[in-house]
C-alpha cells in the first residue's frame, strides 16, 4: 500500500490481494476507484461470497458512513487499483446541508439494504 496526496486528496494504491477493510470494522473514509477494481464480499458460513466488483468512478464503503453501522462485507483489491478516499466528515458535511426528506430517504434505503443482504446470508447459511 502507498499513500500519495494531491490537490487536497489522498490517493491510495493497493496491490492485487491487499484487503482495503474488512466485514465487521468500523468505517471512517469512503473510496472512490480511480483505477483497477475492488471485490466486495462477505464471509458465509466460512466460505467467500462475492457480492460484486466496483471499478473506476465507482464508490464504495459509503454504507457505513452514512447510518453509522459497521462495514457489511470486506473489500479488497483485485488487480493493483488507485483509491481516491473520502473522508467520514466529508459525507456527513454534505448530508447536513441535504433537504431532510433526502437524508430520510438515504437513511431508509441503507437500512433496507442492511435488512436485505442479513436476510440473504441467512437463507444461504441454511442452505448450506
Amino acid at each position: 500500500m502507498k499513500e500519495e496526496e494531491s490537490n487536497g486528496l489522498k490517493h491510495i494504491t493497493y496491490q492485487a490481494g491487499d484487503t482495503i477493510f474488512a466485514e465487521g470494522d468500523t468505517g471512517d473514509q469512503a473510496y472512490i476507484v480511480e483505477s483497477g477494481a475492488i471485490e466486495i464480499s462477505r464471509n458465509v458460513s466460512g466460505k467467500k461470497v462475492t457480492l460484486g466488483t466496483v471499478e473506476r468512478n465507482g464508490i464504495f464503503g459509503e454504507m457505513a458512513l452514512i447510518d453509522e453501522g459497521t462495514r457489511m462485507a470486506t473489500a479488497s483489491a483485485v488487480v493493483e487499483s488507485v483509491c481516491i478516499t473520502v473522508p467520514k466528515v466529508a459525507i456527513q458535511a454534505h448530508l447536513a446541508d441535504a433537504d431532510p426528506l433526502l437524508r430520510k430517504l438515504v437513511n431508509v434505503l441503507l437500512a433496507n439494504a442492511r435488512s436485505l443482504s442479513e436476510h440473504i446470508t441467512r437463507v444461504m447459511k441454511e442452505d448450506n
